[in-house]
Order: structure tokens, then sequence, then C-alpha cells
């Protein structure tokens, strides 16, 4: 490094954060004045605000005397909550208030200017940023990785500049460790150093050292649906949470947390990630397990661990709906404090008579509204003690509306009302089990009925991101289609790591999509950055040959993967133990990887007081040490150590899923790896 440079640097670091000390201060000022002001106008309302109802005059002025002080406290909460943002991001600068700068040059009769990239956005005036923000249109040109002429784009202009200067820092709060001038990603000094760290028990944000195909990702245009296609350890979840955050930044105004979900593997996993975007300044959206997906659905029933519904089932409920005629199996009776309203039968008799409709969407809209009008002639019969004949329904139809009071009283007492609107008098499951012809229905089938049937879905949501979108059957993916009609969706995965059968390959995504007038765009990510070169070409030879070929690793070279089988149980028992000390006394997180539960319980038996915790997905994971768990709660997930305790043929028999299976797990481990089995090691290992 050069002396001089680096004495600049540390001036503008030491101006910079000498800024931000005084910013940090300066808020927290703000912050307090405000809080004692609140606090002396809260205590004015309580000592002089009087509640007088004496006649509708004074119940006015009374109403408009409150809602003026409500309008303060809502001014005093705005402000508080502006303030509070914004001593967040200094204090999240203050931690390091940047990690690059770029060197631009807009035109050759200009002046080169400098722009100091950092996690957020922080100003001197209103046109003069100290640091910018990453996800800003400028920085752009930081992760284009070109010097020379390149460009970014606002608002879908090009802007073309000259990139004289890209310099990566090292920083410790104030102090400048180190800076690195990088022009490519396998000279990425900031990304080697970051590599080389330990691993912990949770994901870290990958802002500094976003890569060139990474950031293409990352800042993709809006499409109906974007599919990454990325190798084991190409940073596909990384990516996925910077893109949140990238869609966050860009659409502040219209965009909220609420509007975007994220379904992920497990509970295990979503504890992994859940750090990252609140390490960006940003809240986390709806993060979901599928089952969870479910419940929050109103699915009355568990699915099975693995979703095995065939998407031909979902085709022939659509194809059913319309052709099927009302009767009494596919209602329920509507009640209203244990009184009947509605039998089943007089439901499928009223809708068979009046609508003349098979059972479909539009039946349903139609009998929510014709049942509904029906139930509160009755209930206002109920109401002033008229007896219910059923000869009487038409000409009660004609009845005068109903006063206030009335009304009232029967709201108090509406449950059958809600019933109705809330579509409590369908029958799903008997409906269901009539089109699919059997006694049972997987919860799939039950919400893409539901949905189907009665329009209930999230118009609002805006994004609908799939992680491990391989592990996904085409009858899930179908269910979260129908159930977001207005998202757009990002799936991430790698069909070599479909550990399952019966999951849904990419041609199959595209096409369904298609369908659904909803092109497909397709980016495949094919670096490794998890891995050392030596596991990372260890697990390539599981993977065809033609993608193999276009796999590479910036890691540093490593340690050869230990691959090892014992003919007694008694030397891989010892073996085994050798491996778990020397796993302890390695740096960073280690994970003993079986390829089912049953599996992962036997080696605790064999390794008995020196067997580590079995992960079970009910808790994440430890801060540093070692676990053992299942391949399929491994998935996504990455340890410096990694032992593969059940390499053997019977396990890892060959064929196209245990290629899958062992590629997965392999690609778990980025420096040290040892394979173990009890037999004839994998013939896939040989």
């Amino acid at each position: 490094m050069d002396d001089k440079i680096f004495t600049e640097e540390q001036n503008h670091l030491t101006k910079v954060y000498s800024r931000l000390v005084e910013m940090k201060d300066d808020l927290t000022s703000q912050r307090r004045a405000l809080e004692k002001r609140a606090q002396e106008e809260k205590n004015d309302i309580r000592d002089n605000l009087n509640f007088d109802f004496a006649d509708d005059e004074v119940t006015t002025e009374a109403y408009g005397e409150i809602e003026t002080w409500n309008r303060y406290i809502d001014g005093y909460n705005v402000s508080s909550s502006i303030l509070s943002s914004k001593l967040e991001d200094v204090e999240k600068l203050l931690e390091g208030p940047y990690f690059a700068r770029v060197t631009l040059r807009f035109s050759p009769e200009e002046e080169p200017e400098d722009y100091y990239i950092g996690t957020a956005q922080l100003t001197e005036d209103e046109y003069d940023p100290l640091v910018i923000d990453w996800r800003s249109p400028i920085a752009e040109t930081y992760y284009n990785q070109e010097n020379g002429m390149t460009s970014y784009e606002v608002e879908g202009r090009k802007i073309p500049v000259e990139l004289l200067l890209r310099r990566q820092f090292d920083l410790d709060k104030d102090k400048l460790l180190s800076y690195f001038d990088t022009q490519v990603a396998i000279e990425d000094a900031l990304l080697l150093q970051s590599l080389s760290a330990r691993r912990t028990d949770k994901m870290q944000a990958i802002t500094a050292t976003i890569q060139k195909e990474q950031n293409a990702v990352i800042r993709h245009k809006d499409v109906p649906v974007l599919l990454v296609d990325g190798i084991a350890g190409s940073g596909k979840t990384s990516v996925l949470l910077q893109r949140i955050a990238y869609l966050f930044y860009r659409r502040r105004k219209t965009l909220r947390p609420e509007q975007v979900y994220l379904l992920t593997l497990n509970p295990v996993f979503r504890q992994y990630i859940d750090s990252v975007l609140p390490d960006l300044g940003e809240q986390n959206p709806n993060t979901l397990t599928w089952q969870e997906f479910l419940d929050d659905c109103g699915v009355p029933f568990r699915d099975r661990e693995h979703d095995r519904t065939r998407k031909e089932n979902l085709e022939k409920i659509d194809a059913a709906l319309g052709t099927l005629k009302p009767e009494p199996a596919f209602f329920k009776p509507v009640m209203q404090k244990k009184r009947c309203i509605f039998t089943a039968e007089e439901i499928a008799d009223i809708i068979g008579k009046r609508l003349k409709l098979g059972v479909d969407y539009h039946m349903t809209q139609v009998a929510v509204d014709e049942l509904e009008e029906l139930a509160r002639v009755r209930l206002r019969k109920q109401a002033h003690d008229i007896s219910d004949d059923d000869s009487q329904i038409e000409q009660d139809d004609a009845l005068t509306p109903y006063s206030d009071a009335e009304e009232n009283r029967m709201q108090n007492s509406g449950m059958a009302i809600k019933t109705i609107r809330d579509y409590g008098f369908l029958n799903l499951k008997a409906i269901g089990e009539r089109i699919l012809g059997r006694k049972s229905m997987t919860a799939a089938e039950y919400l893409y009925l539901k949905t189907a049937l009665t329009g209930a879905c999230d118009r609002n949501a805006k994004y609908v991101m799939v992680d491990e979108v391989q592990d996904y059957s085409m009858a899930q993916l179908m269910v979260l289609e129908r159930y977001f009609p207005n998202a757009k969706f990002m799936l991430l995965g790698d069909e070599f790591q479909a550990i399952r059968q019966g999951t849904a390959d990419f041609s199959q995504m595209e096409e369904f999509f298609l369908s659904r007038k909803k092109p497909v765009e397709r980016i495949s990510l094919f670096t490794s950055y998890r891995s050392s070169p030596e596991i990372t070409q260890l697990f390539a030879k599981m993977l065809p040959e033609e993608k193999r070929i276009q796999i590479s690793s910036v890691q540093r070279p490593g340690e050869m993967p230990n691959i090892r089988s014992f003919a007694s149980e008694e030397e891989y028992k010892e073996a085994l133990r050798e491996e778990v000390l020397q796993a302890r006394e390695n740096e960073g997180l280690a994970a003993i990887i079986c390829i089912s539960k049953k599996s992962a319980h036997k080696v605790q038996e064999l390794l008995g007081e020196d067997a580590p915790e079995y992960l079970n997905g009910k808790k994440g994971l430890p801060e540093k040490g070692i676990v053992v768990m299942d391949l399929a709660l491994a998935k996504g997930m990455e340890f410096d150590t990694v032992i593969l305790p059940d390499a053997d043929n019977d396990r890892y028999p060959g064929g196209e899923l245990s290629r899958h299976r062992l590629y997965t797990a392999i690609s778990r481990a980025t420096k040290h790896l040892s394979i173990l089995s009890l037999g004839p090691v994998s013939s896939l290992l040989s």
C-alpha cells in the first residue's frame, strides 16, 4: 500500500466519522427534546381535556377537541419515527462508514468525482452526499467491476461514465486497516478475506462483496417471473436477500414488508437468515415455511412432511368446477347461538332452485349475497319473536329495511352472517373428495379448491420469493400462483439439489408460468463462493459433464477431502469419534450430516457420550461447536467442517437421486470435509 494514499484515505475517514458522531449527538438531542414536548402535551391533555356529552352540540365539540389532540399526537409519532430511522442509519454507519470508493469522469471536459459507497446514505446537505447507498444507481459502477468506460441506469436511462478507480476498504469504525484497488472478481481482496472468515450461526450480508453476476440478479428489472439457477455455494440466498433490500430501497414509497413473501425451507433456516435484512436497515418480509403458509391460509389439517400432491389433481379440480350440481353433502348448516338458520339441505335447495348454477366461483359469490339476505330476514323474525315459516320466505324478502337498533342487535349476534361471509357454509372437503373420487385430500388440494371456489387470496402481495424452489412440486407452485394472483415471482434453486422424488424441474416451471401468461426470465450462476477448490471439484463430479465444465471456485486452495471406508464397526466407530474430536478443535461451525433422521440417530447411538446435539428443526444453530442433522435440514446452510458418516452404497446406491443427495451434502462444507462409510463407499465416490 502507498503510504501517501493510506494517509489521505485515513484523513477522509476521520472527517466522515467525526461528522457521523456529530449527527448522532444532534439526532439524539432532537429525539429527547421531541419526547419531552410530547410528554408535556400528553400531560396537558390529561389535565385540561373535559369530556362533556350533555347534548349533541357539546358532544360534537368534545369529539372535535379529541380529534385535534389526536392529530398532535400523530404528528409527534411521525416525527419520532423519522428521527429514529435516521439515528439507526447513523449508528449502522458508525460500525463502518463505507466499504468502497469509485472515481468517475462523466465527460472529458469535467474533473473526476469521488463517491464513497456504504450500507446507507449519508448526506452533508441535500446535494452533497458523504456516503452513497449501495443500492443507488451510481453504485452500480462499483459492482460492474470494469475499469474504463461503463454505465449505470437511472429510471431506464443509461448514463455512460469512465471508471478511473475502484477501491475497497477494510475499516474498523474510524480506523483504516487496509485498502485494495481491484478490477475483476478474482482479484477481489475483500471477497477472499470475507470467504476466509469462519462460519457462524447467522448468514452475513454480502453487500461489500457482491460480484458482477450476482449484481445482475440483484438489480434485474421487474419481470413476472425471475428464475435463478445457481450451483451450490453461488450465493443464491444471499442474492435473494440483497434483492429484497434493493426492492425496498427503490420502491420505498410504494412497497411495504407485508407485501413481500419469502418461502423458506424450515424454521432453522429462517433463523439462519433472519439478521441479514435488519443489518441492512430493512425489515424482514413475511417469512414462512410451506406449513406455516398453509396454517395462515386456514387449512384445517397439517400437510404431510413432504407434499406429494400431483398437479393433475389440481387440474382435475379446475375442470370439475362449474359442472357439479349443488347437493346437501356440499354444505354445512349455518347456526346462530345454537339455533339453526339454514340446514345443509336448505342451502342446497336455495342455491339449486334460485341460482341455476353449478358449484363454482360465481355460484359462491352469488350464494353469499343470497344467503346473507335470507339470513337477515330470519334473524329479524327471531328478533321480533316471529315464527320462521319457510313458506313466507319469498314475501319476507320484501320487508322494509330494519332500524339501526335492529341492525345493531343482529350485528352483536351475527355469527350466522359471519359464517356466510367467511364461506363457512361450504363443505370444501366433501366437494374436493367428490371431484377427486377418494375419501381424502391433501393440504395443497384443499387450499387450491378453497381459493378457486371462494376467491380467497392475497391480492395485495407484490412479490413472492421461493428459495430452494427445486424442492417444491408443481402442485405447490400452482397453489402459490393462484393464491398470489398479482405478485411477481422470484424462484431460486439448483435442480441438482432436488433430494426428493416428485419435485418440479425448471423446464416444467417455465412451461407452467408461461401457460398463466407469466413469462420466465432465467439467470444462471456458475461460480462457487463457498467451498474450497478441492471440495468444489469433488461435488462437481456429481453433475453432468456440460454443467461441470462451467463451474469454478474463487476460494484459496485448501485441504483434500478425506474419504475412508471401514470393514468393521469398531474401526468405523473409532474413526468417527476422531473426526468429531478434530471438528471440535477446528474453528467455526461443524456438522455431521446424515442422509436421514434414522441414520442421524444411529450415529448418535454409536458416539454415545461423545455425540453432538441433534438439530431437530425446532431451534436454530448454535453459535459454535458441532451438531448432528439430517440432509433435508442442512439444505441452504454452510459449515466450516462437514462429516458425512454414512456414505456407503446402501444409502447412496447410485442413480440420479443419490447423485443429487451426495452433491448437496458435500457442498455444505467450506474448508474441511470427511466422508466415512461402514462397508464399501458409494460407487459415486470410488
